[in-house]
């Protein structure tokens, strides 16, 4: 069985916490990992639409409404062409999320920082990502700030494949500000049931943490003496990994020691304003779009 709905994005815009609240409702079904990256991944692609039918979705138990969340898949232009390849898109449901593109963008720089895959600064990032993004699919992954901040260039397309009426576009702020009212919108869309309400509603977001000691992050990402012993005394790769998790966890703190500088917020505001006016017309409203 394939998905009948894709959350699309955009990444960094509650996708985790849009996605815990979904898997919860006994009438949906999602994989148990987020982010399978099946139609951006040229290695997991090659595997075939089989693998990923049976790889993702063979917990399935007669649901009505079987998804994925994966936030790539609005930004990486292979992904909606590879769908069309294997489903009949005019029958699915795309949910599209957007947050304020200059939050979202410095909320990314932090995550790629707090992996240790970052060593600029967000100005220099910003001012080094064209040609940082030509590199390969990592690096696009990881350091497209801007990029992916042009949502509707991402939203047109899908116009040829999916029907407008479709899709469903939220706002990371409204589902952040009103839960309850932006998933009864949202199970509404899904054609399920309106009544389920997520335990912990209020609680699914989190702030944006770094980490406390980047030298400690480095051991952990780099093959060094300390990754060879943990190896020999911990020969379970699960285990290891779960302790590696929970050490990055330990490693990390919300007091944050980075801030986005007035002068880039001004001029990323700049890049994305004519973006998100065209965005704010494309969803008929008539007023403008995280405007401070």
């Amino acid at each position: 069985m394939l998905p009948n709905f894709f959350v699309v994005g955009a990444q960094k815009a509650a996708t985790t916490s849009l996605h815990y609240y979904l898997a919860g409702h006994p009438q949906i079904y999602l994989p148990e990992q987020k982010e399978t990256k099946f139609f951006v991944d040229d290695e997991r692609y090659k595997k075939g639409i089989s693998f990923y039918e049976n790889e993702h979705f063979r917990g399935w138990r007669g649901e009505p409404a079987i998804g994925e969340v994966d936030p790539d898949y609005m930004y990486f232009e292979q992904s909606v062409e590879r769908m069309a390849c294997h489903m009949d898109l005019g029958s699915k449901k795309f949910m599209f999320i957007f947050r304020d593109p200059v939050e979202r963008a410095f909320s990314h720089y932090l995550m790629t920082y707090r992996r240790g895959l970052e060593p600029l600064s967000f100005s220099e990032a910003i001012e080094q990502e064209p040609e940082r993004i030509k590199l390969g699919y990592d690096e696009k992954l990881h350091y497209s700030y801007v990029g992916r901040g042009y949502y509707l260039q991402q939203v047109e397309r899908f116009l040829p494949y999916v029907n407008r009426n479709q899709m469903l576009f939220i706002l990371s702020e409204d589902l952040k500000r009103n839960p309850e009212e932006c998933l009864r919108i949202i199970f509404e869309f899904l054609e399920v049931s309106r009544d389920y309400v997520p335990q912990n509603i209020a609680d699914m977001f989190h702030g944006a943490t770094v980490p406390r000691s980047m030298a400690l992050l480095k051991r952990i990402n780099e093959e060094s003496v300390i990754k060879k012993i943990v190896r020999v005394l911990i020969p379970f790769a699960e285990l290891r990994r779960r302790l590696l998790a929970r050490i990055v966890e330990l490693n990390q703190t919300d007091r944050l020691s980075i801030v986005l500088e007035e002068e880039v917020r001004e001029r990323l505001e700049n890049i994305f304003r004519p973006e998100n006016d065209r965005l704010a017309e494309f969803l008929g409203l008539d007023h403008d779009l995280w405007v401070k």
